[in-house]
Order: C-alpha cells, then structure tokens, then sequence
C-alpha cells in the first residue's frame, strides 16, 4: 500500500481512499493512530471501533488544498473554543483550518444504540453565550471563521432560557447567532407573544423541522425585529383596498399514528421591509402598505404531533 504524505504527516494505514481529479486525497479510513496538530487542539482521527455505540469506522474528509474537513475521532478531544475548551469526538473545519463545528457525542445511532443511550451519555456544558449563560447538554456547536458561535443545537430534551430581542424566553433545539453575537433565531419552547409589524402574535412551532439550530422558526434581523414565525395560536385576517377578504389560520391533518387523531400544522409568517408571505408561498405575498390585518384566535386545539404516538 502506497504511503500518503499530507500536511498532516505520512500517513502508512489506511483504506477506502477517495481521490480528487487533481489527485490530492477526498476521504479515506485511518487503520492506524496519527495525532494531528489542528489551531483547534491536537486530536487522533478514528482508526478502530469500540462498544461506545459505534461499531463501524468512519471516513475522515478533506479539502483539495489539504486541510482536514471533517474528523471522527477516536476519543474524544479538548476543543479550543472562544467559550473555553469543549470535548468533542466528530470535528469539521472551514478549508483555511479553522474550527466550523464540533459535536461532543459521535455514536452511531441504530437498533442496538439509540437517542436514549446518546443523550444518557451527553455531558452538561455551562457556556458563556450573547444570548446569556447556557447550561444544558448541545449536540453540535457551529462557529464563524472568526471564532464566534454561529449556532448550538440542543438535544429534544432539553430546555434553556436565552436573551433575545424580545426578551428572555424558554427555547428548545436551538439558537443561531448573527456573527457580531446579536440573535438570529431561536425556537420558542412553548407560546410566546411576539410584537410583528402587524400586531401581537403567538410564536410557537409545535413540530421544527429538521434536528439543527442553524435555523429556527421564529427569525429577527440585525436590528431586533422579527422577520419571521410560526404560530399555532392565531390566525389572521388579511383585507385589501378593494374590499376582500382573506383568512389564514393554522390548519390540521391525520396523526401518521391514528386516523382518528388530528395534529397542528402551524400558519408560517415571513416579513420584508414592505411584504408580508404565508406559508413561504410567493403567492402568498402581500404588501404591506396595502393591507389591513387583523389577528384573531385559533380556537381549534389540536394536539401537537408528539403527543399522539406511544411507542412504549
């Protein structure tokens, strides 16, 4: 087996090797221990598997230029972060080296090894956060390339109070951060009244799509104003110039659980500067200054999604 030289060392064990057109390694397996100096810390890629719920190896990626993109580690590693040292087992980089994203826990998630046996195993963090002293356990951080955090990402049992610009409210699965620590979205635990450029509405997404925090329903610009929501307690009312009329409400569908049972399917709001969207529908679109809107109260409650399955 031919020997790899990178900028890393030479690297003698290995498999699964994934070239790119220029010839410079795309991916490969460690068979063998190699320490790697990176500006975030010293680690040692994965290159055997354990009983830690991980029971098969792991690709480590890299850049075209040479510089590591994405390492499972075989232990996990102090991270050097702005928020002090962080133990992390998957690291990824940006291409010029610095540290993108960290993850404390790696397992790997199946029949044998599951969410339950993740979260048991996660450790608390206490971070100093723009958004306030953060204690509770994060699957991921996501940083800038200047160092700052971009985003943390919470495991579904957990909840936190965070300073945002409305105020400090409970949130769960996450908050993401403008790069000079001000407060881009957070996802609001349980209903909360937000000021909008309409009125007063209930802000609460009762099943976020996807597990990351990079994204959350409810979104503020840089000067603190919310630019977007989701809500499960309001419906509005939309009146034109011309006299028309039209209602959004949140809505409902079968459980996947049982056909007897319905579940809410929040009403999604989106604000620009002069527009108002529905639904994150561009036909859904409205100006602003040529609408009046009323809010109202959903009356129908329907019961959140994770309330309707029993899986015990």
């Amino acid at each position: 087996m031919e020997t790899l030289t990178t900028k890393y060392g030479e690297i003698a064990g290995y498999q699964n090797l994934e070239k790119y057109a220029s010839g410079n390694s795309a991916s490969l397996i460690f068979t063998e221990r190699l320490e790697i100096k990176t500006p975030a810390g010293r680690i040692t890629p994965q290159y055997a598997v354990d009983d830690h719920g991980r029971r098969a190896l792991k690709p480590v990626y890299f850049y075209e230029n040479g510089n590591l993109k994405k390492a499972p580690l075989q232990k996990a590693a102090s991270i050097e972060t702005k928020y002090g040292k962080i133990s992390a087992e998957l690291v990824m980089f940006y291409d010029d080296g610095t540290l993108k994203k960290l993850f404390p826990l790696n397992g790997k998630l199946s029949g044998y090894w599951g969410e339950k046996d993740e979260y048991t195993l996660a450790e608390n963090l206490e971070l100093q956060l723009p958004c306030g002293t953060i204690k509770a356990k994060p699957i991921n951080l996501a940083f800038y390339k200047t160092g700052n955090i971009k985003s943390i990402t919470l495991w579904p049992q957990e909840t936190v109070e965070a300073k945002t610009p409305i105020g400090t409210i409970p949130v769960k699965v996450g908050i993401s951060f403008y790069e000079d620590g001000s407060v881009k979205s957070v996802e609001p635990a349980e209903p909360y009244t937000v000021e909008t450029k309409i009125g007063k509405i209930s802000a609460y997404d009762n099943d976020p799509e996807g597990i990351m925090g990079d994204i959350n329903s409810l979104q503020f610009n840089n000067q603190g104003e919310v630019t977007a929501l989701s809500t499960t307690q309001n419906g509005i009312i939309l009146r034109n110039a011309a006299g028309g009329q039209i209602k959004y409400t949140p809505t409902k569908k079968e459980s996947l659980c049982s056909e007897n049972v319905a579940v809410t399917i929040p009403l999604q709001i989106e604000f620009t500067n002069d527009t108002i969207r529905f639904n994150h529908s561009a036909s859904e679109e409205y100006n602003l200054s040529e609408c009046s809107f009323e809010i109202i109260d959903y009356e129908k409650k329907i019961l959140n999604p994770f309330f309707i399955c029993n899986c015990n």
